[in-house]
């Protein structure tokens, strides 16, 4: 059977199908914004859908990615992969490709990630989180060392913890050996709260979230320790 990529940057029949087929089978409803809400930003031009679909043109797997102009940051925001496709290679290639079109058209940017950390209890009903941190580390993703939480869909009392925050790409110029610059990364965090919670919050989580971007020489990050 063939696969192909295509790409939709409005809502359609093939977005409503990777959100309903894909993405909600996929992930915890606390992690996943309303369809309505997805849709929106790629009316507004600040999100894109890359999916695989088969010879049929249903989605067999899809990356869904919002862009963070003020900060040129890039958030793979969800990347999901139907049973019919997983183990094949699939999920790596759509990654790639998603990557490299993000980091082509936006550079210099950081492409980042967040996944559950695997030493935080996890639902495995959405799959294994230690697979799947093998998965990102294996298409050379890196753990920023940070207290990181997703924030709160619907207001900071719904937030996510035990989570990572990966970098996929980085731009030269934000490299600094194995560190990364946090003034880009705390940029797209304001951004981030401002647009699911409603502001930055003064709470202690956030302060500690926020201490850890500003270091002196940028984030550290590097392969993920147990415990770390």
């Amino acid at each position: 059977m063939g696969f192909t990529t295509v790409e939709r940057t409005s809502p359609d029949g093939l977005f409503r199908a990777v959100y309903r087929e894909l993405l909600v089978p996929s992930f915890p409803p606390e992690e996943l914004d309303a369809e309505d809400v997805l849709a929106a930003a790629l009316e507004d031009g600040s999100a894109n859908l890359f999916a695989v679909v088969d010879e049929a043109g249903a989605p067999v797997a899809a990356a869904f990615g919002e862009w963070s102009a003020e900060s040129r940051v890039q958030l793979l925001t969800y990347l999901a992969v139907g049973p019919a496709a997983r183990g094949g290679g699939i999920g790596g290639r759509l990654l790639r490709e998603a990557v490299g079109a993000w980091a082509a058209r936006r550079d210099p940017c950081l492409v980042v990630a967040e996944i559950e950390d695997p030493d935080a209890p996890a639902d495995e009903a959405h799959g294994d989180p230690r697979r799947r941190l093998a998965f990102y580390e294996a298409a050379g993703a890196e753990v920023l060392d940070v207290p990181y939480f997703q924030p709160g869909i619907g207001g900071p009392e719904r937030r996510v913890h035990g989570m990572l925050l990966l970098v996929l790409h980085a731009a030269p110029e934000l490299r600094l050996g194995e560190r990364v610059d946090g003034e880009a990364l705390r940029l797209f965090m304001e951004d981030y709260l401002e647009e699911v919670e409603g502001g930055v919050g003064a709470d202690a989580e956030t302060a500690a979230l926020f201490a850890a971007l500003d270091r002196p020489g940028g984030v550290p990050m590097g392969p993920w320790h147990p415990g770390k």
